[in-house]
């Protein structure tokens, strides 16, 4: 540290180094020491210039502010000041440095104690100021928690200009806004640049699990697993006790057949946050869709819903179950509780979609596939299609049958053409020539 190399150049046995030129003015005596600074007790040694030398490293490596005053032999000079005051006013610590070659030497340092000194001190470029720093801090930060404010309430162009401007001034960028850009860009679906702000925020800090999470949510999604294991299971490497990302990982396991390594998970986040659903929830999911036994699925949904039970996800999977085991009336009760939401999400459009074709509630379930379009990323939209050309072609309406039924083809490909086809919903439709040309357009799409 600087403080050892300058017992060695103030050391009074060596008076042949060659000082450069000091801008700093005299160390004050004792005397003055004192009436600046009464809380310090000299006992019985000579209060002076060497008592301060600690004094030096601190004021480095934080200082108040810093001054670039001048050239010294090719040398810029600076002035790094550390304020025994808030107010900004004597008595101040000075260190002198002189910087050249991506070099820095300590030149001297001094302790002001007269106010006219301190503004000769100050009559240079301010390089750097902690209390600007501060302002600037506290501007980034509201504007930051302005875009989050309009985040929640999916106003997304104006969360992403504030977030935008809050990058801007923070100079070269934070970790966290880069992550909540992230965020925001991902609900606006424009997930290629979601996934380059979270990459940017990895970049500055790869001590935060949050980007690792995010965007290894993105490749879930985008059923990409080998990224979303490579970046869920750093995010749990980073925070091993975060509830949310050992719950993710574990339904990552589930997705691949991983179960016992998935319970693993579930009981190590359930251990560290007990009142968390999302395990149960998951778990739901799991045995619902993948394992289908509706009966677990059901208990699992319950015991989650006793803790949150104004989840919608959980809700509408929860009807879903309970349709799939012939529990009309308790469907019934759930698909109420779901449209007094005045914010449905994606995900649960599509179900309410799918219940109440199911349920013969054909124009209700119409209102909701058109609702689900209005979203910039509706929610596996090759069965909200598919859905809607059910509903057109139990109600008669061919020609709408067959154009929706050609987009669910177009967005779902062999999946959707295997259930059409087996579909007994659909089977006036399929003795007509044009849904067999429509299956021979499919098929040629497949070979190109």
């Amino acid at each position: 540290m600087a403080t050892r190399d300058l017992e060695q150049f103030f050391s009074p046995e060596d008076q042949t180094v060659a000082v450069p030129k000091t801008f700093l003015p005299v160390f004050p005596e004792e005397t003055a020491i004192l009436e600046a600074i009464p809380e310090i007790v000299a006992g019985n040694l000579r209060l002076g210039k060497t008592n301060f030398l600690s004094w030096v490293d601190f004021t480095l490596e934080h200082p108040d502010e810093i001054w670039e005053i001048g050239e010294w032999d090719q040398r810029k000079i600076c002035h790094y000041l550390s304020f025994l005051e808030l107010d900004g006013r004597r008595p101040v610590f000075a260190v002198e440095v002189c910087t050249y070659d991506d070099l820095m030497e300590v030149n001297d340092y001094s302790l002001i104690v007269d106010e006219s000194e301190l503004v000769g001190l100050r009559s240079g470029r301010l390089v750097y100021s902690r209390a600007k720093e501060w302002e600037r801090e506290r501007l980034v930060r509201t504007l930051n928690d302005r875009a989050l404010l309009k985040y929640d309430e999916d106003c997304l162009d104006e969360a992403r200009e504030l977030i935008d401007v809050a990058i801007r001034v923070s100079g070269s960028g934070t970790a966290y806004l880069f992550n909540n850009r992230g965020l925001i860009s991902w609900k606006m679906s424009k997930t290629d640049q979601a996934k380059e702000d979270f990459l940017e925020s990895i970049s500055l800090d790869r001590t935060n699990g949050d980007p690792y999470f995010n965007i290894g949510l993105i490749y879930f999604d985008e059923s990409n697993y080998r990224r979303a294991l490579q970046y869920l299971r750093k995010a749990v490497e980073i925070n091993p006790v975060d509830s949310q990302f050992l719950t993710e990982l574990g339904h990552l396991y589930l997705e691949l057949e991983r179960e016992e390594d998935a319970l693993k998970l579930f009981r190590k986040a359930f251990e560290n946050a007990p009142d968390d659903p999302q395990v149960d929830f998951h778990l739901g999911h799991y045995f619902l869709y993948k394992k289908r036994k509706p009966r677990h699925a059901v208990k699992y949904y319950y015991k989650g819903l006793k803790k949150d039970p104004d989840d919608q996800f959980a809700l509408a999977d929860l009807a879903v179950a309970q349709w799939v085991l012939g529990n009309r009336r308790k469907t019934l009760e759930i698909n109420k509780i779901l449209q007094r939401n005045a914010r449905l999400m994606p995900y649960t459009i599509s179900r309410l979609v799918y219940l109440n074709v199911e349920m013969g509630n054909y124009e209700k379930a119409l209102k909701y596939y058109r609702k689900a379009l209005t979203h910039a990323e509706p929610f596996e939209p090759e069965w909200l299609h598919y859905n809607a050309a059910v509903v057109y072609a139990m109600t008669g309406r061919a020609k709408q049958a067959l154009d929706i039924l050609d987009l669910a083809v177009k967005a779902g490909g062999e999946a959707v053409v295997k259930r059409a086809m087996t579909d007994k919903a659909l089977r006036q439709l399929k003795s007509t020539s044009d849904f067999k040309r429509l299956i021979k357009l499919s098929a040629r799409r497949r070979t190109r």
